[in-house]
C-alpha cells in the first residue's frame, strides 16, 4: 500500500486535488440476480491525520474475501490520499472534506481548521464520494473515523448502531459533542433519512485496537447481511 493509500487491486474512482487516486473496490455480494441483496458503502481516510481508519477498512476488506454475505460492498479506503501523504486533516486546499457536503446545513462560516470549501462538492474527493453514492445505488453507509472511540449514527439506524456499539465494546454516541455543517451524515442521514455510521476509532494505530474495530465493521456488515462463511 502507498503513503496515500492506493492498492492495486482497487481501481481509481477519480483524483483528489493534487491527481492522487482515490481509489474503491466492490466486494459483490452472494445474492441471486433476481433478489438485490442490500448494498454499503466503507470508507475511511476523509481525514488525513486518521491513518488508522484506512489501515481499518484494508484489513476488514481482505476478510470479506473469505466471506460468504448478501451485501454488496464498496470499500473506498482513503478519501483524502492528499491529507494522508501530508500528515493533516484537510485536503491540499485545506478544505474539511467532511463538511463539503450539500447538506441543507452548509454554511460558509467556520471554526479554525473546519474550512468547507467555496460550496458544496467543491472538492474532488468528495465529487467522487457522492457520485458513488448514487451510482452505486448505495443503502447504507459507515464512515470510519478517529479518535473518539464510540459509534455514532444518523438517519434511521439506531438498532444497527446499537449492534455494531454493542460488538466493539465502545459506547453508542446519538450526538458527537459539536455542530457538524456540511457532513456525510448530516447530509446523506439528515437530508437524505438514509442509515449512516460513524465508527469512531480510538486515537493511536490499528494495532492497539485492531479485534475492535475488525468485530465492529464484521457486525456492521452482518447486521445487514449475515455471514455463510468465516
Amino acid at each position: 500500500m502507498g503513503a496515500d493509500g492506493t492498492r492495486e487491486s482497487f481501481k481509481t474512482l477519480g483524483l483528489s486535488r493534487e491527481g492522487r487516486p482515490v481509489q474503491g473496490r466492490l466486494y459483490p455480494g452472494s445474492s441471486a440476480p433476481s433478489s438485490r441483496g442490500p448494498r454499503l458503502l466503507v470508507f475511511g481516510g476523509i481525514h488525513g491525520d486518521e491513518p488508522a481508519s484506512v489501515d481499518a477498512v484494508l484489513e476488514w476488506g481482505g476478510r470479506l474475501e473469505g466471506r460468504g454475505h448478501a451485501a454488496d460492498v464498496w470499500l473506498v479506503p482513503a478519501v483524502n490520499p492528499d491529507g494522508l501523504v501530508l500528515g493533516r486533516k484537510n485536503n491540499a486546499a485545506d478544505v474539511d472534506l467532511n463538511r463539503n457536503f450539500p447538506a441543507r446545513n452548509f454554511m460558509r462560516s467556520h471554526p479554525p481548521g473546519y474550512d468547507p470549501g467555496p460550496a458544496p462538492l467543491s472538492e474532488p474527493e468528495t465529487a467522487v464520494l457522492a457520485g458513488l453514492l448514487d451510482e452505486a445505488a448505495i443503502d447504507a453507509v459507515v464512515a470510519v473515523h478517529a479518535p473518539f472511540a464510540c459509534v455514532n449514527f444518523d438517519g434511521p439506524a439506531r438498532d444497527w448502531a446499537d449492534a455494531v456499539a454493542a460488538a466493539s465494546g465502545w459506547p453508542l454516541r446519538a450526538d458527537i459533542g459539536y455542530p457538524t455543517p456540511g457532513s456525510m451524515g448530516s447530509w446523506w442521514g439528515g437530508d437524505r433519512n438514509r442509515p449512516i455510521l460513524t465508527l469512531e476509532l480510538p486515537a493511536g494505530p490499528l494495532d492497539f485496537f485492531r479485534a475492535q474495530a475488525l468485530a465492529a465493521l464484521d457486525r456492521a456488515l452482518d447486521w445487514w447481511a449475515p455471514s455463510e462463511v468465516l
